[in-house]
């Protein structure tokens, strides 16, 4: 809430003697004094009445969005309204917003002012908030309550010029009123609700405590009555509501006047705000895409680092003629260390080739023209995750659809490999930022994702710290990449950047200044100088600048902590340490909603010192692990903390989710440098996993008792996991069905089948998914509809897990419940059948070798099949066009089996071949009509098996699956890999062992290269050719 407090309350400065002329004067102001304060205030009007263009404004949004209120008012006379708006209107406003996917910050900026704070600071702080709900919401939801007092008018000493320049301080004003013109009054601000307290209720006030509620100021009546009148004539008198209140008497234990409010209070608040909040972010309900939510945000960070990049002209040059160059089939190296400015280098470059890709100025890109793909690794949430990264590049490439989405990073790696070295694929230029910092997966060191050799039209730029494992597999390649070190800014390029940041505030060095600056070595590092001339900025003492610029630490992660270490003392103390330590600690970032929960207990806000008694220690863990948050950080110690590190902070909130991370990793190792002893939480120093330990309990305690879902699968089992010792509350965690269906993915669950493992397995994951079902059928709540969902989701999970037993015995008590309680739904049905089918299938392939015996397993493969496809002929849309398709396929491979294994009465070798090509001619042409190439060439092979061995039929199917495969995905795809071993298979049979030689050798050498050469498919390829004929023909033909 606003801070135009009254200057009694002790919440700002004591009245200087320097403000008295001024308070005189206002005392003997006159109406006309009043007016004349307005005529200014009107001289400054941005928006006329009824014509602000955001009337009607309706925001799209891909995730998550913060909302904030402003609430402004005097501050003594309307504790009894704040009281109401946190503890009652708030509260269910939030709950509200959470359902539609909106964080509510409600600011209340006068609660934990300090009194010694500087009226600069206050009033910077103030209009400072009102500033950031501008830029979360385009137009502040703001709140305004007024009555008799007029609160603090500051003196024009108490503000200082360059704050009346940036605000267009109008003199004579308090701050309150200065709250209302900023926030609402000059832009016409449609989110604005002003309500009027009627004045009935001093009547009932004891005489001793009528002070609290009128202004005793002469000029107060005058100026009051001006501000009501001219807030009336601004805005609609649906938005000015007069409300009452009644005297209730005192509260004993503070003597503080109790006030009842009217009924009208509280609807009125909530009602509009949320109206309003309905209309500008309305409740979407079509399913929001994860990958275009994800490019949204990386291009967010683009924009925001993409401006004022100097002295690397030449570098920018050299990217640009990569681009546009002809037969480079290899990446371009982007190498420089920390600090050194390349992800601005990365995002302005992105930045140039998007526009010019859109406006088909890129040479080369046909019709179609070129695609810019862009990721900074660490920038946003999930970034440093290859699997997903990998799959939205196939996506924005047109490679694949969701029905088509690759399952697992193996897959994914091969088809992006493939993909990037198909010369069909769509012309792309492909800028990643921070290749090392991916997570630590052997794909991601290893660029297993990356072919040897690029397609025509793909251009690859990847920025790095060299020496990182990804520079060194890179240039161990037998191709080597193009490398373009960042090298240290020049001179000139340092005193640009300098003029051009100070130049920002009016504010620029002399000549032994700049040159004391940029005289130290670390002055050529981009980032040290950004920090430094921000430390020079809000230096405030010209006259010993010199001395200032002299202590700067000469060293990035020394300067960071010169840097911290200033915010500490100035005020930040342990609130700021928390924040730091809750940042590092965090699995993705912190919510400014969650960050102010955590720091409102400021008594256990840091680990025990080892001075703490053991048992004082025990219990503040104790407390904080079963701690419920409810309150929050007051609003105005947080405006602090956020002041001093906003510059720190990843621009992440652009996408106006109000996520908090850093920016840069150098922060993050000053800060393990500082509060860690220089240690990740991986370390063996005993204290030190202590301090982690701690840490992570908290935030475990924290997302634990969280009721958003969404952030709990963000955070709990990463903490869960860290912390060690928590297998049994993370397996609870994991069958905790909302989180359960967040991390579900029916073709393939990889994060939760990740945490399974970490949680000890197979056998935990049966355990405590065994236990939750059981939980189910024995509850007296028990829904059957939901109960059979759970049976069909955990057996699709054990099928991925390998648990075909336990995953049939689930399927089966599925399609059990559904037949006998739900009604055969046909969708549901289908979808029972064909995971019966494919659990059967997977059970058959862990036979090494096919015999009869087989043949009962494989029957269930294929009736299920039948009858998923029976049910599936009967839906519409084309999601079920493409199952049926699909299902066709898989069962018309099964019949292949069939035939080979002679069929039974039941179903012939004969009527097997028959539908077999049925359904398989049914596949092709749906594959066809929906254009999926890809899966039309693993189709055409399958026809291709199906036809038999040895026939010219055969052969020219596996060629022409082999022009499909090459064409969707390039050579190097492990589709590609089968077609050579199947041809290879085929000439064997047919005796033409040279061909077949070459088809075999073929086979391995892709599977090396996409798999990598210890991959079992890679090793079979090794082991085919070691067979003695293979050994021959490879004489013959020289390959020995």
């Amino acid at each position: 809430m606003g801070c135009g407090a009254s200057q009694t309350t002790g919440s700002f400065p004591p009245q200087s003697s320097a403000r008295q002329p001024l308070m005189k004067h206002m005392e003997g102001a006159t109406g006309g004094d009043v007016e004349n304060t307005w005529l200014q205030v009107c001289d400054t009007i941005d928006v006329p009445k009824g014509q602000n263009p955001h009337n009607n404004l309706v925001v799209k949004r891909s995730g998550w969005k913060t909302v904030r209120i402003f609430v402004s008012s005097t501050f003594k006379d309307f504790h009894a309204e704040r009281e109401v708006l946190v503890k009652e209107v708030f509260p269910d406003l939030r709950a509200w917003c959470e359902a539609r996917r909106l964080h509510l910050v409600d600011c209340d900026l006068r609660w934990g002012v300090p009194k010694d704070t500087t009226t600069e600071l206050t009033l910077r702080t103030c209009l400072g908030e009102i500033d950031r709900c501008y830029a979360d919401n385009i137009m502040p939801y703001f709140l305004n309550m007024t009555s008799e007092r007029l609160g603090w008018v500051p003196d024009t000493d108490d503000v200082p010029g360059s704050l009346v320049e940036q605000y267009r301080w109008i003199f004579g004003l308090s701050v309150t009123e200065m709250e209302i013109i900023h926030g609402a009054y000059r832009k016409d601000n449609p989110n604005s609700l002003f309500l009027i307290r009627n004045d009935d209720f001093l009547s009932s006030i004891p005489q001793e405590a009528r002070k609290t509620f009128v202004d005793e100021n002469p000029i107060a009546p005058a100026k009051l009555k001006m501000l009501k009148k001219m807030i009336a004539d601004r805005f609609p008198a649906n938005r000015v509501l007069p409300y009452t209140c009644r005297y209730e008497g005192k509260k004993s234990e503070a003597g503080r006047i109790m006030l009842k409010m009217g009924d009208t209070f509280r609807s009125s608040v909530f009602e509009f705000f949320q109206t309003r909040i309905a209309k500008q972010y309305p409740l979407d309900e079509t399913k929001i895409d994860p990958y275009l939510a994800m490019k949204e945000s990386h291009e967010s960070f683009m924009k925001s680092r993409s401006e004022s990049i100097f002295g690397r002209d030449s570098i920018l040059k050299q990217l640009a003629e990569y681009v546009d160059g002809h037969g480079s089939d290899v990446p371009l190296l982007v190498l420089g260390g920390a600090g050194m400015g390349k992800s601005s280098i990365m995002a302005n470059a992105a930045d140039e080739a998007e526009k010019r890709a859109l406006n088909k100025k890129i040479p080369g890109g046909g019709g179609k023209g070129w695609h810019a793909f862009y990721h900074y690794v660490g920038a946003v949430p999930g970034s440093t995750d290859l699997e997903p990264t990998l799959k939205r590049l196939l996506k924005e490439l047109g490679v694949v659809k969701d029905s088509t989405m690759p399952k697992d990073l193996e897959s994914t790696t091969q088809l992006c490999c493939s993909a990037l070295s198909n010369p069909n694929t769509r012309p792309a230029v492909i800028f990643i930022d921070a290749l090392n910092q991916f997570d630590d997966d052997l794909a991601a060191k290893n660029m297993t994702w990356l072919p040897r050799k690029l397609g025509p039209h793909i251009r690859c730029i990847f920025s790095m710290i060299p020496d990182t494992p990804q520079h060194l597999t890179l240039r161990d390649r037998e191709s080597k990449p193009q490398e373009l070190h960042v090298t240290p800014l020049t001179l000139g390029a340092r005193k640009d950047i300098a003029n051009n940041i100070l130049g920002k505030f009016n504010k620029k060095l002399d000549m032994d200044q700049i040159f004391s600056l940029l005289s130290k070595p670390a002055s050529e590092n981009p980032l040290w100088l950004a920090i430094a001339l921000e430390e020079l900025r809000v230096y405030g003492d010209f006259h010993t600048l010199l001395d200032k610029i002299n202590s700067l630490q000469d060293g990035l992660l020394e300067l960071l902590g010169q840097v911290l270490t200033r915010f500490e003392t100035e005020g930040g103390g342990n609130l700021l340490i928390a924040t730091l330590c809750l940042l590092e600690v965090s699995a993705t970032g912190l919510l400014e909603s969650e960050l102010l929960r955590l720091l409102v207990d400021e008594d256990n806000l840091l680990p025990p010192s080892d001075t703490d008694e053991k048992g004082e220690r025990e219990k503040s863990e104790k407390e904080g692990a079963g701690k419920v948050y409810l309150q929050q950080l007051p609003a105005f110690k947080w405006a602090a903390i956020y002041r001093d590190l906003r510059p720190f902070l990843r621009p992440f909130g652009d996408s106006g989710e109000g996520r908090l991370d850093f920016y840069h990793r150098s922060l993050s190792k000053a800060v393990r440098r500082k509060y860690f002893k220089n240690q990740n939480d991986s370390t063996q120093d005993e204290d030190v996993k202590a301090l982690y330990y701690w840490w992570h309990k908290k935030l475990a305690g924290f997302f634990a008792a969280s009721d958003n879902v969404d952030r709990k699968v963000e955070e709990l089992p990463y903490h869960y996991i860290k912390l060690g010792d928590c297998q049994d509350k993370l397996g609870r965690l994991l069958t905790d069905w909302r989180v359960f269906d967040v991390l579900y993915n029916e073709e393939w669950s990889s994060v939760l089948q990740a945490h399974w493992r970490a949680a000890g397995g197979n056998s935990q994951l049966k355990h405590y998914s065994m236990e939750a079902i059981m939980n189910m059928e024995n509850s007296p709540d028990r829904v059957d509809a939901q109960l059979c969902l759970r049976y069909e989701r955990v057996a699709w999970i054990f099928v991925q897990a390998g648990l075909y037993e336990e995953a049939l015995d689930l399927a089966t008590k599925a399609e059990e419940l559904e037949e006998k309680n739900l009604g055969n739904r046909p969708e549901k049905m289908a979808g029972l059948y064909g995971l019966l089918s494919h659990i059967w299938d997977q059970k058959c392939k862990l036979h090494e070798f096919m015999t009869r015996s087989q043949i009962p397993e494989e029957w269930e493969t294929i009736q299920y099949g039948f009858k998923s496809i029976d049910l599936l002929k009967k839906l519409t849309g084309e999601i079920h066009k493409f199952k049926l398709a699909v299902q066709m396929m898989r069962v018309a491979f099964s019949l292949s089996t069939w035939v080979t294994l002679g069929g039974t009465p039941k179903l012939s070798a004969n009527e097997g071949y028959r539908l077999g090509f049925e359904y398989i001619d049914h596949a092709i042409d749906t594959f066809k009509e929906l254009g999926d190439t890809g899966t039309l060439a693993e189709a055409v092979m399958t026809k291709a098996v199906l036809t038999g061995s040895s026939t010219t039929a055969q052969l020219k199917l596996y060629e022409e699956a082999m022009e499909l495969s090459r064409q969707a995905y390039g050579e190097l795809s492990i589709l590609t890999a089968r077609v050579y071993i199947n041809t290879g298979i085929y000439f064997e049979e047919k005796g033409d062992y040279k061909k077949s030689y070459a088809y075999f050798k073929k086979y391995g050498e892709v599977c090396s290269e996409v798999l990598g050469p210890d991959h079992p498919k890679s090793v079979r390829g090794v082991n085919i050719l070691k067979e003695p004929m293979y050994k021959r023909m490879a004489q013959q033909m020289g390959d020995t």
